[in-house]
């Protein structure tokens, strides 16, 4: 991934459509440090690495022992 890339910046607004959030939610993952963000005087940022670690950090597989019904057994 190139330098231009990394210091991409996204609105809270961009974010939370990118994401398919509302900008609420966003703002509370800001909030809770779920989700860094760049301050450039009163404006708050997002970077691209920021929202990708996000997106990697709630992502997983479903467990292969899962029915179709998504009951899971262990």
């Amino acid at each position: 991934m190139s330098d231009a890339n990394n210091l991409q910046l996204f609105t809270v607004r961009d974010a939370a459509k990118l994401l398919d959030m509302s900008e609420h939610t966003i703002r509370r993952l800001i909030k809770q440090r779920k989700l860094p963000v760049v301050r450039i005087e009163q404006r708050i940022m997002l970077t691209r690495s920021g929202i990708t670690h996000l997106i990697k950090k709630n992502t997983y597989a479903i467990p292969r022992e899962c029915s179709d019904s998504g009951i899971c057994f262990r």
